[in-house]
C-alpha cells in the first residue's frame, strides 16, 4: 500500500499538468503562438523559423530585373540604419515598402484604396490575378511576421534577422512594382 501512495504522489503533478493542458489546449496553443523565442537546453525556436520559411518561399519567385532608383537605395539605407538601433522597428517600417508598392498597384488600375490594413493589401493583390501563388505566400508570411513585430510586446528580433526581413520586403515590393508596370 505504501508503494501505491508513493506512485500516486509521483504521478499527481504530471497528470494534473497534462489534464489542465488538455482542458485549456486552445488557450495554450494560442499562448505558444505568441512566444517569439523559446530556449530549453538544446532546443531553440524563434523569429528565425518564420523568417526561414519566408526565405524558402522567396526562392520560388522569379526575381525581377529592376534598376534600383536613388530613392529605393536611400529608403533601404534608412531602414538599415533603423535596424542598427531597433531591429523590431525596422521590420515594421520595412512593411511600408510592400504597402507603398501595393498602393501604387491599386492606384494604377483605377481602384484607389482609401483605408488599408495589411490583410486588405494582400487580398487586393490576390484579387488582381497578377501575382503567382508563391509571391502571395511570401507577402502573407511577411505580413504575419510584421504583425508579430507590431503587436506582441515580448517579440524579439536580432539585427541580422531584421536585415534579412528587409531584403525580402525589398524583393516583394520589386515584384509588385514590376507586375504593375
Amino acid at each position: 500500500m505504501e508503494h501505491f501512495v508513493e506512485l500516486v504522489k509521483a504521478l499527481s503533478w504530471p497528470v494534473a499538468v497534462i489534464w489542465i493542458s488538455y482542458i485549456f489546449r486552445a488557450e495554450v496553443r494560442q499562448l505558444l503562438g505568441r512566444v517569439s523565442s523559446f530556449k530549453y537546453k538544446d532546443v531553440e525556436a524563434s523569429f528565425e523559423k518564420s523568417l526561414s520559411k519566408a526565405e524558402k518561399s522567396a526562392k520560388n519567385i522569379v526575381k525581377p530585373q529592376v534598376n534600383e532608383s536613388e530613392s529605393d537605395l536611400s529608403q533601404k539605407e534608412q531602414l538599415l540604419r533603423i535596424a542598427d538601433v531597433s531591429p523590431r522597428a525596422a521590420v515594421v517600417e520595412a512593411w511600408t515598402l510592400i504597402e507603398t508598392a501595393a498602393m501604387k498597384s491599386g492606384l494604377s488600375t483605377g481602384t484607389a484604396m482609401k483605408r488599408t490594413n495589411p490583410k486588405m493589401i494582400l487580398d487586393h493583390l490576390a484579387s488582381s490575378g497578377k501575382f503567382s501563388p508563391d509571391s502571395l505566400e511570401l507577402i502573407n508570411q511577411l505580413r504575419q511576421i510584421r504583425n508579430k513585430a507590431s503587436h506582441l510586446p515580448d517579440f524579439a528580433v536580432t539585427q541580422s534577422e531584421a536585415e534579412r526581413y528587409l531584403d525580402l520586403a525589398v524583393q516583394s515590393a520589386a515584384v509588385i512594382g514590376v507586375t504593375v508596370s
